[in-house]
């Protein structure tokens, strides 16, 4: 076995490993939330569905649900809307600084979202707004924002500029161009954005917390039950709420792909 075998099988080997490791976690709820047990220790007791049933008969969960959709796809409509204008003007524009705007644009995923859940309560606060589910539809906002720009800058910059130009020299006017152009050309991007955008906002905790008063998202029931006493019925709302992001993230990504 030649030195490239080993290296490879080595590669191999060390990345089903951190696979294994990171999706473990997640093997062991999806498990247990089929376990009669009460307690998160082995032996596998009896197989139920006992737990899902209770998340389904919960009104604090179904409210939480309820609440996180409203948001998620508030949120979603207005991220896809605004990124689809802000990434057609980045996109075919040229003006000195536009390396930093795209910088600047960007800059919400790299900040700690404890940052800017913080940051929004205190100013939002401080300008007379009291906490609730329409300040972390702002806060949403702006986290998933740069990521829509992202995926929809990048679909954009693939269009062939001659598309548009021809239709200005046929008199079409940039606005018209760019709905009957453009837009159908990013339908699926736009789909796929919109999908993700909503991943995003469903699963997102800390920004929710911070804003959020008495509303209560699913994420913060489910840090609730957490913190007040273990249920097990949190095996099942997780295990529920990983297959779903998991369908609507690599259902995105499929989209993303076609043209």
């Amino acid at each position: 076995m030649n030195s490239n075998s080993i290296l490879n099988n080595f590669l191999y080997f060390l990345f089903f490993s951190v696979v294994f490791v990171i999706y473990l976690p997640i093997i062991v709820m999806i498990i247990f939330s089929f376990n009669s047990s009460k307690y998160q220790i082995m032996p596998f007791r009896n197989f139920t569905t006992e737990w899902y049933q209770r998340v389904l008969n919960d009104s604090q969960y179904l409210d939480g649900l309820l609440n996180s959709l409203m948001v998620s796809v508030t949120v979603s409509l207005l991220a896809t809307t605004l990124a689809f204008f802000c990434s057609y003007s980045l996109v075919n524009s040229n003006f000195k600084g536009k390396s930093f705007l795209n910088l600047f644009f960007l800059t919400p995923l790299v900040v700690p979202l404890i940052l800017i859940g913080i940051s929004l309560r205190f100013y939002l606060t401080a300008q007379g707004y009291e906490p609730s589910l329409y300040l972390v539809t702002i806060g949403q906002s702006i986290f998933v924002m740069p990521l829509a720009i992202l995926n929809l800058s990048n679909r954009m910059s693939q269009i062939p500029k001659n598309l548009e130009e021809a239709a200005w020299s046929l008199g079409s006017s940039r606005i018209r161009s760019m709905f009957e152009i453009i837009l159908p050309a990013c339908k699926f991007s736009l789909i796929a954005t919109f999908i993700l955008t909503f991943t995003f906002a469903f699963d997102e905790f800390i920004i929710a917390y911070f804003l959020n008063n008495f509303s209560i998202t699913l994420p913060i029931k489910i840090w609730t039950s957490l913190v007040t006493g273990f249920d097990p019925a949190i095996n099942a709302i997780g295990t529920l709420v990983f297959l779903t992001s998991l369908t609507l993230g690599l259902t995105a990504q499929l989209l993303f792909m076609k043209k």
